[in-house]
């Protein structure tokens, strides 16, 4: 069986290696464009208070380094009494790897499941920080300021999915059986590209989350299945799962 995987180039190496030996020939592609945008004084100005903050959420690897390179310039050494949630382990890694305590959901790697991590401890009197990018989804700070919480967000870079790659999927995807997919962003910009193609497409969808599988329900798409997160590991279970059925 082939898999068409969207991931990130500078992922590719890493997701093949641990996807090595198992019944699938993973198809590789990069439909990511991501641009970091130009720090303003609002920006300077919520790096400066980071320590102001209960909590700091950064939503992806890009938006872990842009916290990293500020916690560089501004900070000696991080501030203490900060929690440093993230989505994934991939996110995670680059936290770590500056030696911030990162935690993140042990499956789903969704904001849903960030929120569950924190649900039970909410106050008004806490500050939280989103560090994301532009055109994300806005669940979790409207999620939080809904609880009475103070929500700050920094938007330090732009997502775009390269049309050019849209249209090479399309095409790809006719020599695989199935696709993953992990971003509800790439999965609007195929429909939004060629709806009547993928709606009717006849291979699997494999779904890193019960938000994109309920998502792909809605835009009528039969023939899919569910992952317990985003990760390859997680991406290995679905292929011995779907193997051994």
């Amino acid at each position: 069986m082939r898999i068409l995987i969207p991931k990130a180039q500078s992922e590719q190496r890493r997701w093949q290696a641990l996807l090595d030996g198992q019944s699938v020939e993973p198809v590789f592609c990069d439909p990511w464009q991501i641009d970091l945008l130009p720090q303003t004084a609002e920006t300077k100005t919520a790096w400066l208070n980071l320590d102001l903050n209960a909590v700091v959420f950064c939503v992806s690897p890009t938006a872990a380094k842009v916290l990293v390179d500020a916690l560089d310039e501004y900070w000696p050494m991080p501030p203490e009494g900060v929690r440093w949630l993230c989505n994934g382990p991939r996110t995670a890694r680059v936290l770590s790897e500056y030696g911030l305590p990162a935690e993140y959901p042990s499956s789903g790697h969704t904001s849903e499941d960030v929120y569950k991590m924190v649900q039970g401890s909410l106050t008004s009197s806490q500050r939280y920080l989103i560090i994301c990018g532009e055109g994300g989804r806005d669940w979790m700070r409207q999620t939080l300021q809904q609880q009475g919480v103070q929500v700050g967000v920094i938007r330090c870079y732009q997502r775009a999915v390269n049309t050019q790659v849209l249209a090479q999927m399309t095409e790809l995807i006719t020599t695989c059986q199935a696709l993953w997919l992990s971003s509800e962003y790439l999965g609007e910009a195929l429909i939004a590209q060629a709806a009547e193609f993928w709606r009717s497409w006849p291979g699997a969808w494999w779904l890193s989350s019960n938000r994109l599988d309920q998502w792909a329900e809605q835009q009528g798409i039969i023939n899919r299945f569910q992952a317990g997160g985003a990760t390859p590991e997680d991406l290995s279970r679905l292929i011995k799962q779907h193997a051994g059925a």
